[in-house]
């Protein structure tokens, strides 16, 4: 009777051992004392790294510029959606969400898995998308798997031109309009200090463009009390994402103007004349028996170039322009004066004045 008692309690141990076994493949059974099965692993226990353990699922990515390089700036914003409801919204860098703690970087640790979405809505100052909106990635998380992706954020094309007089300096007034268009034909008008003109500065403008590409502007309006040198007034370029195009100056005439130099006589490399500053001048209009004054980067003249003087004038007809005062240690050309006829919206050029060193002997 004893060894029958003792049959039946192996019998209720074992039995408490195979129900403990078929809990856990973990459980330990004791011959002589029942134990507690083993707890799964959690996940915070899985980030340990421990033996036979499964790691933690990860979604990562990087934000590159156009030159490959990480965007290591602040502000890029991200959505993540994912199975059971899971949807969030933050920042590169937003803790907790963010495990990496590099800008330009980001990695979720220990997601649950199935398919997820990861789309950017925003980006750091001076980046954006050529996606031209939310660029997203998808992709079926495993248990213990990785997911990894790249956001490609250039900084934007630029495109810079320049609304000038016949001299190449800036206008002076607002009022020029532009067209800036791509390659098929799509754009925007642009008005100098007005957005979408970025450049402070009266006669320079600048644009920043959604892509590269081919971009074509047109001047289609003067600037005020300046006239288009020509018609149609259009200029080509190429641009590249992280650069700034320069597509060139628009000339602008005044409607009535002339220009000229002083010179010793000396030429360049060129056999361009060299310009010799300190001159003064006056001219006089075929009907007027008044002169008008104008030193060399005086108040009347307009060309900022020592040794080059523009003058705008008010109608059209013969002018009398003549050196009245030689640069220090020149003499007056010979003859002094030369007659220009003027006429509309064409810069007339008087020639250029030969004023000699006074050592050396002149013989006009």
């Amino acid at each position: 009777m004893f060894d029958t008692l003792l049959s039946t309690g192996r019998r209720r141990q074992f039995g408490a051992c195979g129900a403990l076994l078929a809990v856990s493949a973990l459980a330990g059974c004791d011959k002589d004392q029942p134990t507690a099965p083993t707890p799964k692993p959690t996940t915070a226990n899985a980030l340990k790294g421990g033996i036979g353990q499964i790691p933690p699922a990860i979604i990562s990515w990087k934000i590159v510029d156009e030159k490959n390089a990480i965007v290591k700036y602040p502000d890029a914003m991200f959505e993540v959606t994912g199975p059971f409801g899971y949807d969030k919204i933050f920042y590169d860098n937003q803790y907790p969400e963010d495990g990496d703690s590099n800008l330009g970087q980001v990695k979720l640790i220990g997601l649950t898995d199935g398919q997820y979405k990861v789309c950017q809505v925003g980006f750091a100052q001076g980046f954006g998308s050529p996606a031209g909106g939310a660029e997203c990635f998808s992709g079926y998380l495993n248990p213990g798997g990785q997911l990894s992706f790249t956001f490609f954020n250039p900084r934007p094309p630029y495109l810079q031109w320049a609304s000038v007089s016949n001299v190449g300096t800036l206008v002076t007034t607002t009022g020029s309009t532009f067209t800036v268009k791509d390659s098929v034909g799509q754009g925007w008008q642009v008005n100098d200090d007005q957005w979408p003109d970025t450049d402070p500065q009266t006669g320079a403008l600048q644009k920043t463009l959604p892509h590269p590409g081919t971009w074509t502007v047109c001047e289609v309006v003067s600037p005020i009390g300046y006239l288009m040198a020509g018609w149609p007034a259009c200029k080509q370029v190429v641009a590249n994402w992280g650069q700034i195009a320069f597509a060139g100056q628009f000339v602008n005439n005044y409607p009535y103007s002339i220009n000229w130099g002083v010179t010793e006589g000396v030429v360049d490399a060129n056999n361009n004349y060299v310009p010799l500053a300190g001159a003064k001048f006056t001219v006089q209009y075929q009907r007027s028996l008044s002169k008008t004054a104008i030193d060399d980067n005086g108040p009347n003249d307009y060309d900022p170039r020592p040794g080059r003087i523009a003058m705008k004038l008010g109608a059209a007809g013969t002018y009398t322009v003549c050196e009245s005062q030689a640069p220090a240690n020149h003499w007056l050309p010979k003859p002094p004066c030369k007659n220009v006829n003027v006429s509309y919206a064409t810069p007339a050029f008087v020639g250029w004045f030969i004023t000699p060193e006074s050592q050396v002997i002149y013989i006009p």
